[in-house]
């Protein structure tokens, strides 16, 4: 794997014009060598005292382009020690011995008892670790670890690929007799067919290290921690109350009700929040303390801001605790009417943060980069606008690095969500303030989403019906030129020198407007375009995808109105229309 390597060439192609940085702004090694903490589902273990926190910090070792993991534990106590349990390897994909996405798989710590993921030789181990004594034990398994759950104090569930050797077995046999070209076959990523997919659950008791087979219900319990669904989460308290983000039932013709915070006390009473806040952007964020319910929502323009609010049951109305232009993540309230949170700001990366849920104050606890504080903040401003369907939209404007007033600076354009720590958009891979401190002017862009229709129509008849007829991209299109045209007449940006860059649904924006406009000089992607080879080259399962969708794949099989959306949207076919 090259990770670090082709993030260090397109990054410093980016970085390398037009000017010098500054002193007081990060170089491209400097945001490549930040520590991360968690993951992006949150990754914090609160542990049952709510004295301590669990999670994995992760550093990008350049010199090796290797990653290394560590399992940190953590006082929730102003000062307290953060030391390391144990360590916990280098990279896992995301699928083990499936498609190298270069997405990182989960390890995130759970249970009294620690368990973690770790990577062990090219294995994913299940290890487990006793707080009190920092003594590590791997479970044994014949196959890579994909996910694990604590059925109770002594026994973790967990799930694995087939055993190494299998696998081994059987591509080696593949390679001397053939092998069919079925499901697992996908040339658009790779040559050779991918492992069988199955996985198989075990059940491990620590007491003894007995490994067996599991049940379908214990199968079950491990199944509920990959795929549960976002904003359903439900948060057990020691007073046993608990609350519950949940679909508002509103009848047969609701496609996709929207979410309501729900509450249940020991005498089977539910409550519903009937506050206006604790209905729609609600994430998938909610924490007890004292028999009061915490819990977080987007609000604010696009969804821009992070805002906590405190409901106790049977109450009418909601307190508001904190409103910021922040990200939080696995949050947990701790004994002493704290929030713990890992959070991060557009200029501060990710760190461990207590909220006083009375005062709404932030207070730092672990910081794993304190180096980051020498440099000088951006100057950002959060910009509003409406994309030609009314639906919000906004994005960060990063001002160069010792901007002057009057001068007209070149600006990319990085995409496609802006929150929390802007380091280089969905990806990571473009450097917002390495490229602000090259003296260009950064517009992080948060794409706008379906306000009115996703509320009365399914995911899949959205996606069709938006696809069809060109809003999807026409949103998004509209919105970037709302807010080009912003910041060009306040006369901030040359709009000859615009450059656009984009991974997955920023890729696809990409091609679409350098195909269908001229704002953009230069365009940097990092996804292929669409292109009916994808149709070729995908496996079974992903044609049978598009054909539930009513398309049987590119012309000259497919009915209208696919046919015309293949040909309109495959980029090799407008080539002669790109300038860029």
């Amino acid at each position: 794997m090259r990770f670090a390597s082709f993030a260090v060439a397109v990054m410093a192609a980016l970085a390398a014009i037009p000017g010098c940085a500054t002193a007081q702004s990060p170089a491209l090694e400097d945001v490549l060598r930040l520590r991360d903490i968690g993951d992006y589902r949150g990754g914090l273990a609160h542990a049952p005292d709510s004295a301590a926190v669990a999670f994995v910090e992760r550093d990008m070792l350049l010199e090796t382009d290797t990653y290394a993991h560590r399992l940190m534990l953590a006082s929730t106590a102003p000062g307290g020690e953060v030391r390391e349990l144990a360590q916990a390897g280098g990279f896992i994909m995301a699928a083990p011995g499936g498609r190298p996405s270069g997405a990182a798989l989960d390890r995130a710590p759970d249970g009294t008892r620690l368990a973690f993921l770790a990577e062990n030789g090219g294995a994913v181990e299940l290890r487990w670790v006793a707080v009190a004594s920092g003594v590590v034990t791997a479970v044994p398994s014949p196959g890579d670890t994909v996910n694990f759950a604590w059925l109770n104090d002594e026994e973790l569930a967990f799930e694995t690929m087939a055993a190494r050797s299998e696998l081994a077995t059987r591509a080696e046999h593949a390679a001397r007799l053939g092998y069919y070209a079925d499901e697992r076959l996908e040339p658009y990523h790779s040559l050779t067919p991918f492992p069988d997919a199955a996985r198989f659950g075990f059940v491990a008791r620590l007491s003894d290290g007995a490994v067996r087979a599991a049940t379908d219900d214990e199968r079950r319990a491990i199944a509920s921690v990959s795929r549960r669904p976002a904003g359903a989460v439900a948060f057990a308290h020691r007073a046993r109350v608990e609350a519950r983000i949940a679909p508002v039932v509103a009848g047969d013709d609701a496609a996709r009700p929207a979410l309501a915070l729900y509450a249940a006390g020991e005498a089977g009473a539910r409550y519903r929040c009937p506050a206006p806040q604790c209905s729609g952007r609600m994430t998938d964020v909610a924490a007890l303390s004292d028999g009061a319910i915490v819990f977080v929502r987007r609000e604010g323009h696009g969804g821009a801001l992070s805002a906590i609010y405190a409901w106790r049951p049977g109450d009418e109305e909601v307190r508001l605790v904190r409103r910021e232009d922040e990200a939080l993540y696995g949050c947990g309230a701790d004994a002493h009417d704290r929030l713990i949170c890992l959070q991060e700001s557009p200029f501060q990366p990710r760190r461990l943060a207590s909220i006083s849920l009375e005062t709404g104050q932030l207070e730092a606890l672990y910081d794993p980069n304190p180096e980051w504080r020498r440099f000088e903040p951006t100057r950002i401003e959060r910009l509003a606008v409406h994309d030609s369907f009314g639906n919000e939209a906004y994005a960060h404007l990063v001002y160069p690095a010792n901007y002057r007033p009057g001068r007209r600076y070149p600006l990319v354009l990085v995409q496609y969500r802006s929150r929390g720590f802007l380091r280089g958009g969905v990806g990571g891979e473009y450097p917002v303030h390495v490229l602000a401190g090259r003296g260009y002017f950064v517009l992080s862009f948060d794409r706008p989403e379906w306000r009115d229709l996703d509320q009365q129509l399914s995911a899949e008849d959205l996606q069709i019906r938006t696809e069809l007829d060109g809003s999807e991209n026409a949103m998004k299109q509209s919105a970037i030129e709302a807010l080009l045209a912003m910041v060009t007449e306040r006369g901030l940006i040359d709009p000859r020198r615009v450059g656009v860059t984009g991974l997955s649904d920023g890729a696809e924006t990409l091609y679409w407007a350098i195909t269908r406009s001229n704002l953009f000089a230069a365009a940097v992607a990092s996804s292929p375009p669409t292109d009916p080879l994808a149709w070729t080259l995908g496996a079974e399962r992903f044609r049978a995808t598009l054909r539930r969708m009513g398309t049987a794949g590119p012309w000259p099989d497919t009915p209208e109105p696919w046919r015309s959306w293949w040909r309109a949207n495959t980029t090799a076919l407008h080539a002669d229309r790109i300038d860029a």
